[in-house]
């Protein structure tokens, strides 16, 4: 056993050496040097009240590491132009991003529209978008699953809805499903928290899921075809906040949702760099965690800088429960 012990202490020896020559220090100033670039964040559609784009830096291999994780950057010059008219948006730290009423300067399609950002140690960056046509939305099919407890008491209903639309033919479109449900629900007071008597109920709301890359489509292949997407699937549980004089604070949460019911469901148009940056996205956070997943290369269409600046088109069907 002794003799045993000796021999792995010097296999484990020798494999701690094997593995520290396989490393190789390089000095720094062997290895390029890369300039932090501006990343802007801008998407534009004539149903926005207000105009946003997000611009930080980025975040170079060497050098020193920023504390805030999205490396604002609030001393920048942000202008939208079009067909001659511009709009300078102004910095809201609040929000982190530069922001403009949408009614001093109307987004419309078929328009091109150009951001360009200058901020002091950056190179200026432009990028330009045209906004798609809306396309109706015809139909939501709706379906339901009656849940039971084990001890075979009914406790809810699931639902689950499509989204259909008519593809126009002959041009290359993209796709983005996305919705919510809402309703008025009575929230049980819990420590202090009540609810004012004149707001006897909370709006709640939840996102309804079409899974992270099936809510992006294209009609490759299927030009001109009525398209349907994947399942939505309506949440159990909304979200909700409220805000309680008596108290002076605001209280939040989640609660099962209750009847009536309103579903809101969305068919987006988009361009093909929004279709493409958060298809990427998308793709991305679905890989985390997992060691042996592919990087994703994110696109961008800024120039000079990384991002994305797109536009889409919003239509909207409701559906009452």
């Amino acid at each position: 056993m002794v003799i045993r012990s000796i021999l792995l202490s010097v296999l484990l020896v020798f494999g701690t050496m094997a593995c520290q020559n396989l490393v190789t220090e390089i000095d720094p100033s062997r290895l390029p040097q890369m300039d932090r670039k501006l990343v802007v964040n801008g998407y534009l559609s004539p149903q926005d009240t207000v105009l946003a784009v997000s611009v930080s830096s980025s975040q170079t291999v060497l050098g020193d590491i920023v504390g805030d994780s999205v490396n604002t950057v609030g001393e920048a010059t942000v202008t939208i132009r079009s067909e001659g008219k511009a709009i300078t948006l102004a910095y809201d730290p609040a929000e982190r991003a530069y922001l403009a009423d949408a009614r001093r300067f109307p987004i419309q399609a078929g328009k091109t529209y150009t951001v360009q950002v200058d901020a002091p140690g950056f190179e200026t960056v432009t990028s330009s978008c045209t906004v798609p046509q809306a396309v109706p939305v015809a139909e939501l099919k709706l379906d339901s699953t009656r849940n039971y407890t084990d001890s075979g008491i009914e406790l809810t209903w699931t639902y689950g809805v499509r989204v259909v639309w008519q593809d126009p033919a002959g041009e290359t479109n993209f796709y983005r499903v996305v919705g919510y449900g809402e309703c008025l629900s009575r929230i049980p007071p819990t420590g202090t928290a009540h609810i004012d008597s004149t707001t006897p109920k909370v709006l709640t709301r939840g996102i309804i899921g079409f899974g992270r890359l099936e809510q992006f489509i294209s009609d490759r292949n299927q030009d001109g075809q009525r398209l349907v997407s994947a399942r939505g699937e309506v949440p159990r549980f909304f979200d909700y906040a409220y805000y309680d004089s008596t108290t002076q604070q605001t209280y939040s949460g989640s609660h099962f949702y209750t009847k009536p019911l309103t579903l809101r469901l969305s068919v987006l148009q988009t361009d093909e760099n929004y279709y493409r940056y958060h298809r990427a996205r998308q793709q991305q956070r679905q890989s985390q965690g997992n060691p042996f997943a592919e990087p994703i290369l994110m696109p961008s269409n800024i120039q000079g800088g990384l991002g994305c600046f797109a536009a889409y088109n919003r239509s909207t069907m409701e559906v009452r429960l």
